[in-house]
């Protein structure tokens, strides 16, 4: 399989542990169909693990979209650590009002949030990413 050109990258925190850690990992995946080839989704694991080929790659995207699932706001302090800034960032507690009712509550969201974060994002990429 050929590298595609990827324009833009997706970062989130999404470790599901929790309603909104599991949240963010669904928009990921959701926003990587609607974005279609030029998207593509970067590993915030191999970022916070130093792995340069990953950091160099991510800091050569030229629109990052990050998202966070909490207050804990991990990817932005990750990826901040690294050197690299987020074209739009969303916390989906402080932009959205979601609330994180913490440790093995996976599931524990409704069924139309997804889409309506997705929707939400796609209206931020629309004004200008």
């Amino acid at each position: 399989m050929k590298n595609k050109k990827i324009e833009i990258g997706i970062v989130s925190c999404g470790s599901n542990a929790s309603n909104t850690g599991r949240l963010a990992s669904l928009v990921s995946i959701e926003l990587l169909k609607a974005l279609g080839d030029t998207a593509g989704i970067c590993s915030l694991p191999a970022i916070a693990t130093n792995v340069p080929r990953q950091t160099i790659l991510v800091k050569s995207i030229p629109n990052l979209i990050v998202i966070d699932g909490c207050h804990n706001s991990c990817a932005k302090k990750i990826l901040k650590a690294n050197g690299i800034k987020p074209s739009i960032y969303i916390n989906l507690e402080y932009d959205l009002g979601f609330k994180k009712e913490g440790p093995f509550t996976t599931f524990n969201y409704e069924e139309d949030s997804v889409e309506k974060i997705v929707s939400y994002i796609l209206s931020k990429i629309n004004k200008g990413v």
